[in-house]
């Protein structure tokens, strides 16, 4: 997983924590002798404030981006110390990610004798607002054409996984079913959050059609969000 491009980390909610508050209520409980001894809490340490408020989208955001910081093998330790509630509203950021669709064509490659390959490339990127990209889910697809005939249809699965608790669940679907002069490529797979046994996502899915032209049109496009 990686962590997102730092300039674009400069621009969005940092440090959800409310610090005003917190200090003051400690520099109060320093006055009338109260004890800190014992384990230290999320309020006062170094690190991401766990005690947000889920109801609010900024400290919810504020959150996920702290933790983001944090090394990966850190992140569940912080979710452990979260309510329910506090999991739910992370997984409803995911769950309602902004998704947008690109495609584009690698370079066409020519084969032996009169086909040439067709190399279609189409992606699925979700996005946090206030956050960066949590999920990306990609098609790639290639086949040999020569305007009469199409063959060696190959359709892979590319993701990457750029959020804190994202998780890949797995394929769900992956067939070409071809005719005589077209095939439909379908590529479906399964993407979650996971915040310390609270799980949440749903299925992306990419059906696409090319033939023996080279012509490739993209059928049907669903988000983990739909």
């Amino acid at each position: 997983m990686t962590s997102g491009n730092q300039n674009e980390r400069k621009n969005r909610p940092k440090k959800s924590r409310r610090n005003i508050l917190k200090v003051a209520g400690v520099t109060a409980a320093s006055l009338v002798g109260v004890s800190t001894m014992g384990s230290v809490s999320a309020q006062s340490r170094d690190g991401p404030d766990t005690d947000f408020n889920p109801k609010n989208r900024d400290e919810v955001v504020g959150f996920l981006n702290d933790v983001d910081e944090k090394p990966e093998e850190q992140h569940q330790e912080y979710a452990k110390e979260l309510s329910k509630r506090q999991k739910q509203a992370i997984g409803d950021l995911y769950f309602n990610a902004e998704w947008t669709y690109s495609t584009h064509e690698k370079n066409i490659v020519q084969t032996q004798s009169n086909y040439e390959t067709a190399n279609p490339v189409t992606s699925a990127t979700g996005e946090v607002g206030g956050h960066g990209k949590v999920y990306r889910h990609t098609q790639i697809l290639s086949w040999d054409y020569n305007l009469d005939d199409y063959k060696n249809v190959n359709q892979t699965l590319d993701y990457k996984l750029m959020g804190p608790f994202a998780t890949f669940q797995g394929i769900t679907e992956k067939k070409v079913e071809k005719s005589a002069t077209s095939f439909t490529a379908t590529l479906a797979a399964e993407y979650a959050a996971e915040i310390a046994g609270f799980e949440r996502g749903g299925e992306a899915r990419i059906v696409s059609r090319g033939d023996e032209e080279g012509t490739h049109e993209v059928l049907t496009k669903k988000a983990p969000t739909s």
